[in-house]
């Protein structure tokens, strides 16, 4: 589409200008050569057979001569309709002619690719039409579960595999006082397994740039709500773990 102005528009032009252009200046040129042959013709016509045969021959002399100029161009006005008329049979047609075949060149090239990409099309068909059915069976369950929440008279609690699960704030002892440790905890109540394990990040515990918090499991040996007055802590509650000390828990909700 980028060469149409060069392989067929400028061709054109050029035909135009040089070929039409030509055989229009040929037909003025005839034009004019007919009207002074015809207005010669004429007034030899009204001439008095009783002029005198100098004047008489002068004049037969003048009509020839503008007669062969009007036979001239005639025939160079019909000669250049001939040439236009013939030329345009190939010289239109040769620029249409290359213009089509780079365009052909461009749909076969444009067929080939698109038959080299037909796999990868399928597949992403495939893929897509997997990807809306999935999309839709998910909406569904989700949808499901998300009336089956609402519709519950207590709170819905998901299966896993502890009986509790959760972020507590764990009171720690220092020199200079206590201090509130965030844990990720879990209970299992068959067991009474309760496991800690530290998230906040220390220095000491850095290897490689990776902080290394190992959990820690132990037996729950008892569990004892602290009243509310006797800590500045809301939701706490005391532990007692077997072979362990009593550790004071917050909780970070209700």
């Amino acid at each position: 589409i980028q060469n149409a102005d060069d392989v067929l528009i400028t061709p054109l032009e050029k035909f135009r200008k040089e070929q039409i252009g030509a055989a229009k200046e040929v037909k003025k040129k005839f034009d004019k050569e007919a009207e002074k042959y015809y207005s010669t013709l004429e007034r030899h016509l009204n001439l008095s057979s009783k002029k005198k045969e100098a004047y008489l021959q002068e004049a037969d002399t003048q009509i020839d001569k503008e007669r062969q100029l009007f036979y001239d161009a005639s025939l160079e006005y019909v000669f250049k309709i001939q040439e236009v008329q013939e030329k345009k049979k190939f010289e239109f047609v040769e620029p249409l002619l290359a213009f089509l075949q780079g365009l052909f060149t461009f749909y076969h090239e444009g067929y080939e690719l698109a038959h080299e990409f037909e796999p990868y099309k399928q597949q992403l068909q495939f893929n897509l039409q997997n990807t809306r059915n999935n999309f839709v069976s998910t909406k569904q369950e989700v949808e499901k579960l998300m009336n089956r929440i609402r519709s519950a008279d207590q709170d819905y609690k998901p299966p896993g595999q502890w009986t509790m699960e959760g972020f507590l704030y764990v009171q720690e002892k220092r020199p200079l006082g206590c201090t509130w440790t965030r844990h990720y905890c879990t209970y299992d109540k068959g067991s009474k397994t309760f496991t800690m394990s530290n998230t906040e990040n220390k220095s000491a515990g850095k290897q490689n740039g990776l902080v290394s918090n190992q959990p820690e499991t132990f037996k729950l040996k008892s569990c004892i709500r602290r009243k509310t007055d006797s800590i500045d802590k809301r939701f706490c509650f005391d532990i007692e773990v077997v072979e362990r000390s009593v550790r004071h828990l917050h909780s970070l909700g209700a």
